[in-house]
């Protein structure tokens, strides 16, 4: 296979790698759309160079025996070569047995993808990172997992948690505020997003670094009147509840910040992916004071924004539709168990990348030497008769 596009051939290639379960065909795809020195990296292992990626994907399909992937979206970045993937994955597993009636895994995932073009105009890929969101997928699309308790909390408890948090928080912000009229939305600040990189820097520095009034005036001019804010473990209608929920768990934290780590704006200018390092400091968060390798807490959040054209003279693009899928387990992993997040992060998951590798080069030898008997057998058979 050769990749030219990065909208259509990039995701097929995922998809044909994850999918195949002919391993000969699996070794050939991956030679001809990795690069050598390829990086991929995943919660649970990390591996340096093709090989290495090679023997984790041929472990993944010698215990699987049924792998669909189906992508929610793609969105390619021309100008850094990258295309970052939403997708639900589907897997039957040998040693889940449920999975052999009709009862599959499904795992809520984020991809990114480095290419780099080549002499010849052929794109390859030279890393790879997949993020999986276990909680969401657990709670939200494997309802026997959970005996339905969790699509019953995303579809009735969800609500009823941000009607709670909106509250809350509207009423620490009429505390502190002098302006009577503060909770009524003003339409003349309905500017939204000009310059989407730069203005969306810019509102993520103030959700996060400002003060309660510069975030009241943020929330007004960057969503729309009935924006919808989706998170884990709530959601909320309308931008003043949006800014009530957000502003009563800043108000839980001494400090907090954010970072961009990731910006991707599809070419409609109407969907923007951001990947987050949220970092918090509450109040009765204390181990800092006598180790300072723990703090702060810091929590991955994949951020869904979509837009459309503000109702302003003034040209922009506000939200109407804001996601924020957090990875909790990564977050836990690798940034908020102190010294052990290190360990975790730079040595187990190398050591857990060179056992996937040695394990699965180990069975596409023993297939192909298996594949070689075989053949050599037919060919002596043939000779007798």
């Amino acid at each position: 296979m050769h990749m030219h596009s990065l909208a259509e051939d990039v995701p097929q290639a995922i998809t044909n790698v994850l999918s195949t379960h002919k391993w000969r065909a699996r070794k050939q795809l991956i030679d001809s759309v990795f690069a050598e020195d390829v990086q991929f990296w995943h919660l649970f292992h990390d591996c340096k160079n093709r090989r290495e990626l090679f023997g984790v994907y041929q472990m993944w399909g010698a215990y699987n025996f049924w792998i669909d992937v189906k992508y929610q979206r793609v969105i390619p970045d021309k100008q850094r070569l990258q295309v970052v993937v939403d997708l639900e994955e589907t897997t039957r597993v040998w040693w889940a047995p449920h999975t052999w009636i009709l009862i599959p895994l499904r795992l809520n995932l984020n991809v990114i993808l480095d290419l780099q073009e080549e002499a010849n105009g052929e794109l390859i890929f030279t890393r790879q990172a997949d993020h999986i969101f276990w909680v969401e997928s657990l709670l939200e699309i494997n309802p026997i997992l959970t005996l339905w308790v969790g699509p019953a909390f995303m579809k009735y408890i969800r609500p009823i948690a941000g009607s709670i948090y909106a509250q809350i928080g509207n009423a620490i912000y009429a505390r502190i505020s002098d302006a009577p009229g503060h909770a009524k939305p003003i339409k003349a600040q309905e500017v939204g997003f000009a310059n989407m990189e730069t203005d969306l820097q810019k509102a993520i520095s103030v959700a996060y670094g400002g003060n309660a009034f510069a975030r009241w005036n943020m929330s007004q001019s960057m969503y729309a009147d009935d924006a919808e804010f989706i998170h884990t473990f709530f959601t909320v209608n309308g931008k003043h509840n949006i800014f009530g929920a957000h502003n009563l768990w800043i108000s839980l934290m001494r400090k907090s910040e954010a970072k961009i780590q990731r910006l991707v704006c599809a070419e409609s200018q109407d969907l923007v992916l951001v990947d987050l390092e949220q970092r918090y400091w509450p109040y009765l968060w204390w181990p800092y004071l006598w180790w300072p390798e723990w703090a702060p807490l810091a929590i991955w959040v994949h951020v869904i924004l979509t837009l459309e054209d503000a109702h302003t003279i003034k040209a922009g693009k506000v939200i109407v539709k804001h996601e924020d899928h957090v990875l909790w387990v990564e977050s836990l992993l690798l940034r908020n168990l102190g010294p052990f997040s290190r360990f975790y992060d730079h040595t187990i998951r190398r050591l857990i990348g060179i056992f996937f590798s040695v394990v699965g080069n180990s069975i596409y030898t023993l297939l192909l030497h298996l594949s070689n008997l075989r053949t050599l057998f037919m060919q002596k058979l043939s000779w007798t008769t």
